[in-house]
Order: structure tokens, then sequence, then C-alpha cells
């Protein structure tokens, strides 16, 4: 992911090229501005703002790289890490991947946003993540909860959470832990944790969680780490 609107695929197969373009066909409204090669890669440049916009850009934006690790998965490309390795302003995670042949069994996906400065927003998650979560946290942290589009649930929280200082830091960290264990609980896991948001001058952006649940997962069921 690079500037606002660019988005770069590095030594994969023309298949799976096309694969992801479908993906962001059917993900970002706003369509592919155009393609080229770019360094080597394959490169798409969108209309809009999907690393730099807000409200309903951001959600599409975090359900495009959603459903990418999805459609990457489900062919065998399943990601080693996701990392930071640029200083420059505006920079946004790189994610590497490894091939694997068979690919992992299916699972359903998820994407998980930190947002403004106390909303958590859940994007294809199904309700009982959000219900499971609401309980173990109570109205000391959820404030509200808002059904903001379809798929798409928030959480207003206490206070402003993502900007923390002193003891709150740990409450947060704390508040996190939860968040983790409620997810296993569901069956769920984090698969990647991604800096795909651009901040301002003086300040970082929030990760998103990229989470996923094997199809076959029951109750009691180990949960799948990928």
């Amino acid at each position: 992911m690079h500037h606002y609107d660019i988005i770069r695929f590095l030594h994969f197969p023309t298949p799976i090229v096309d694969i992801c373009r479908d993906v962001i066909k059917q993900t970002w409204t706003r369509a592919i501005k155009n393609e080229s090669e770019y360094g080597g890669s394959h490169e798409f440049k969108l209309h809009g703002f999907p690393w730099g916009g807000s409200g309903g850009q951001t959600t599409e934006a975090r359900r495009t790289i959603c459903r990418l690790l999805e459609a990457l998965h489900g062919q065998g490309w399943v990601l080693m890490i996701s990392t930071s390795i640029s200083k420059k302003e505006m920079e946004k995670d790189t994610l590497l991947f490894r091939h694997q042949t068979p690919a992992p069994a299916p699972c359903d996906w998820a994407a998980i946003g930190f947002s403004k400065n106390d909303r958590i927003r859940f994007i294809d998650a199904p309700p009982e993540i959000a219900d499971s979560l609401a309980a173990r946290l109570g109205s000391h942290w959820v404030k509200e909860r808002t059904l903001i589009g379809p798929g798409v649930h928030e959480f207003k929280l206490d206070g402003s959470p993502w900007w923390a200082n002193g003891t709150k830091v740990m409450e947060v960290r704390e508040m996190l832990l939860t968040f983790l264990e409620v997810l296993e609980s569901e069956g769920w896991t984090v698969y990647a944790s991604v800096d795909q948001k651009d901040g301002g001058q003086n300040y970082t952006e929030t990760d998103t969680w990229h989470c996923c649940r094997l199809k076959s997962w029951t109750q009691g069921a180990p949960v799948y780490h990928g």
C-alpha cells in the first residue's frame, strides 16, 4: 500500500493478480483508476483515498484488504508478516506472503478497526463477537452501540483510549487482552494486524485487525492461528 490510493503486488503470478483485481472491483466501489507496471510489481491506482480517507472510504478500504487476504489465503498464499520498512511520512505496512500447497482450510473473515479517538468498528463480523465483548467490558467501557452500515457495527468507548496517557494506557492494554479472549472464545484469531491508513503529520494511525475462523470450527475446538 502506497500513498493515498495505490496497492502493488510483487512476484505474484498473473492468475493471482487477476483474482485480486476482481476482489478490488467487488469491494472498492469507487473503482480502479488505472493499472501499470512499477519496478517489477503490478500497480493498481484506485479512485478516491482508500489509505487516507474517512467514513465510508475507511470501511471499504478495510473490507478490501480483508477480502484480498481471504482470496490469497484461499489460493495458498499465506501471510508471513506485516511490517513497516520505511521511515517516510504516509508509509503503510508491507505484507509478505509464502505459498503453500495445498491451500489452508477455508475460513470466514472479518475486520476490526480502531477508529477516531474512541471507536471499535466491526466489519462483517458475526454479532456474537460484539455481544460477547460488550458483556465482558460492560458499561465502564462501552457507552454506545450503533449499526453504521451493512455488516458494520461500532462501539463508542469511554474517554479517548487510542490517545491514552499514564495508567490509562495499561487499562487499554488490559481491554485488548479481553478482546483477544473474546475472539478466541468464538473461534477467531487475529490473522494480520495491519497499518493501512495514513496518520497526520504529528501522529500515527492505529492498525486494523484482520481476523479469520475456520468454517469447520465448532465450540470447544482448537482455534486456527494461520
